[in-house]
């Protein structure tokens, strides 16, 4: 078989082939029997009391931890409080107190990580080269 037969057949495939007999009497046989089947009823009570049980579970397991409570952001240093008088300035300096704020929080919860002082420290030297640019500002 060469290239151009192999297309040819390729061809052939795309088009549209009708069975040589109806299909549908067959296929609404078998699931008109299937409704009957005593298998397919009994699942249902099964699939309930599962799910019931996993959803219990999973509220025993909310109620014994507590709900996360989310701490709230705190911008108390001084680099909070700095604003740029240029407005098209400010939501820099806010996005970055706000990133400050987060990885405070987050070295409060793995307190030593080295990758989190890293981020802190490229953080403020994002703010003091912002505010030295602030200076140069006319």
């Amino acid at each position: 078989m060469n290239q151009f037969q192999w297309l040819a057949q390729t061809r052939a495939l795309r088009t549209d082939h009708l069975p040589s007999r109806d299909l549908w009497p067959d296929i609404a046989s078998r699931l008109a029997s299937r409704r009957h089947e005593p298998q397919a009823r009994g699942r249902l009570p099964w699939l309930a009391a599962a799910a019931t049980i996993l959803l219990g579970l999973g509220f025993g397991y909310a109620a014994l931890h507590g709900p996360a409570v989310p701490t709230p952001l705190v911008l108390n240093d001084a680099g909070a409080r700095w604003k740029p008088e240029d407005p098209r300035l400010a939501g820099a300096a806010i996005e970055l107190q706000a990133a400050q704020a987060q990885i405070r929080l987050a070295l409060q919860a793995q307190p030593g990580a080295t990758y989190l002082e890293h981020i802190q420290r490229l953080t403020r030297d994002q703010q003091q080269r912002l505010r030295r640019y602030t200076r140069r500002l006319p």
